[in-house]
Formats: structure tokens, sequence, C-alpha cells
């Protein structure tokens, strides 16, 4: 049992290395068959885009961060503010490049310890949010494909969508008992007593409200990346650029071995863009917004660290300790 343990400890690093080698060898020959055209590309870099970008990026993390701010007080007697939401959110966040996707959830348990949010529901809070995150990501890139002109197979791509949207619609309608029956199973097979929270329709539809901006405002932050490296995009191909990296986000995420689906992002959304077709913007694009998207994490994630002070303060008070 001891070796078997230890070889299963050993896979998920291997694997996570081996596919980030893999997709770094990929990239390391994709500029190679492409370099003449990324010489020949003017890189220029527009301020004014590349700040726009940026803010869009954030926009679409602090409204991820309102929606679980929202959730967590609408579910629970306690309440907690926007900038305590941020350092929690954000700061466990930081933890997206370490190997296993349970860190940030661990550090959130912690933190909120003796704020009166119980474990489960934090946990709940954080599963709601992240299957809206998912789900409107998905269905706003792949809505944005439909209309790129034949350059992705339209008939997948309107399938996988339409069953997305019936899904998600059987979701809030039927919200109540799916849960209901969701959380019973679980607590079948893996012999535990989760509890179940009671969310409104209402609830569900302001969340996915939400998540639908914060995808907005990603895909806005891509397409303007593209003119802060010198790509001016029409409008046509806009479509293509915001979907494709919409979808490489989720499907990098659910890349659960790979911390922070580093190189399955970057290799699904240089074939959604054209491959070698699309010439240096396939190449670029993906490894660049990459760049960019670690810079507003790390910068965000900075802030919620010293916001985390007043969280940890609030936190000794309320259990009778000094802050």
């Amino acid at each position: 049992m001891t070796r078997m343990t230890r070889l299963r400890s050993l896979i998920k690093p291997v694997l996570s290395a081996l596919i980030v080698l893999c997709a770094g060898f990929f990239f390391f020959r994709a500029f190679q068959r492409n370099w003449a055209d990324i010489q020949a590309h003017e890189f220029r870099i527009a301020p004014l885009y590349l700040l726009g970008s940026a803010l869009s990026l954030l926009s679409a993390c602090l409204l991820a961060t309102f929606a679980w701010y929202t959730a967590l007080n609408s579910l629970s007697e306690s309440k907690i503010g926007f900038r305590q939401s941020v350092a929690a959110v954000n700061a466990s966040g930081l933890t997206k490049y370490i190997p296993g996707k349970v860190w940030s959830y661990a550090l959130q348990l912690y933190w909120l310890d003796g704020l009166g949010f119980s474990k489960a529901l934090i946990v709940y809070v954080n599963l709601v949010n992240l299957l809206l995150s998912l789900g409107m990501s998905l269905m706003l890139g792949l809505s944005c494909l439909l209309f790129t002109h034949g350059e992705i197979p339209l008939r997948p791509v309107s399938y996988a969508l339409a069953g997305l949207l019936l899904a998600d619609v059987g979701c809030v309608v039927f919200n109540r008992p799916l849960l209901k029956a969701l959380f019973a199973l679980t607590n079948r097979l893996f012999k535990r007593n989760l509890s179940y929270f009671e969310v409104t329709k209402s609830l569900l539809l302001e969340l996915h409200l939400i998540q639908l901006l914060a995808a907005v405002a990603s895909g806005l932050g891509a397409y303007l990346f593209c003119f802060s490296i010198g790509y001016d995009v029409e409008l046509s191909r806009a479509l293509l650029v915001v979907g494709s990296s919409l979808v490489a986000e989720v499907v990098g995420f659910l890349a659960i071995i790979v911390p922070g689906g580093l190189g399955v992002r970057e290799t699904l959304m240089y074939a959604m863009l054209g491959g070698k077709v699309a010439g240096s913007l396939a190449v670029v694009m993906p490894i660049a917004s990459r760049m960019l998207n670690m810079l507003v994490d790390v910068l965000l994630g900075a802030v919620a660290l010293k916001l985390l002070r007043s969280l940890t303060a609030n936190k000794g008070v309320r259990s009778g300790t000094a802050p």
C-alpha cells in the first residue's frame, strides 16, 4: 500500500511536468516554423490598449469576486465586506499555479474561520460560482465562435452551445430538487453529512449576470491585447480571438493536473486561432496574453495580501484574541 501511495503521489506531478514540457516544445517548434512571420510583424506597444486590456482583466477578477461576495452574504446570517472578499478570494487565487485545485479553498477556510461562516457554506459558494463562471465563459466563447465565418466547425459548436443552454436553464428552473438530489447522492457515496443551502432563483440569475459580465470583460481584455502588441484585428476576426480565449481558459482550468492550465490553454488557443495558417498571431497571442494574465493576478494578489490584515484583524476580534 505504501508503494502504491508513493506511486500515485508521483504520477500527478510527473504528468503535469510532462504536459508543460510537451507544450513548451510544441511552441518552440511553432516559433521556428513561424519565425519569418514573427520577424516581419511590427511589434509596436500601444500603452493605452495595453492599459485597457489590463483593466478589463482586472474587472473580470473583481466581478468574479463580487459574485462570491454576493453569494456568501446572501446565504449566511454573518456578513463580509467587499474589501475582505477581495483579500480572501484573490490572495488565495495566487495558488492557481500550484498543482492541485484545493489550495485556494483551504486558505479561505483558514482565513474565514471565526467570522461566522461555516466551512460547508464557503466550499458551496466557491463551487456554485466556479460552475457558473465556467458555464458563462464557455457559452459566451461558443457563441462568439458561431460567427467566425467557418473558421471553426459550426455543427459541434452549435450542438455544444445548445446542450449547455438547456442544461443551464434546467438547473435554474429545477435548482432545488436537483441540488437536494445531488447532495443526497454525494452524502451517500462519500458517507458525509454535507449541508444543503437554499438558493433562490433570483440569486442564481443575479450570479449568472455577474459571471457573464466577468466573461465579457475577460474577452474584451483579449481583444484589446491584440492591438496593444501591434495586431490590428478586424471585427470578424475579433470574435475568433474572444471565443478562443474564453474556451481555452475553461479547458485549461479543467486540466486539473496542470497548474494554471499552463500549456494546455496556449496550445488549444493556438489551434483555434488557425495555427500555422494564421501566422504569428496564433503563436504570439497565447503566450503574450498569458504573461499579462499572470501579471494582473500577481498585482491583484499583492493588493489582496495587504488587505488580508483587515480580515485577520477582524478574525482576531471575533475570536477574542488580539489582532
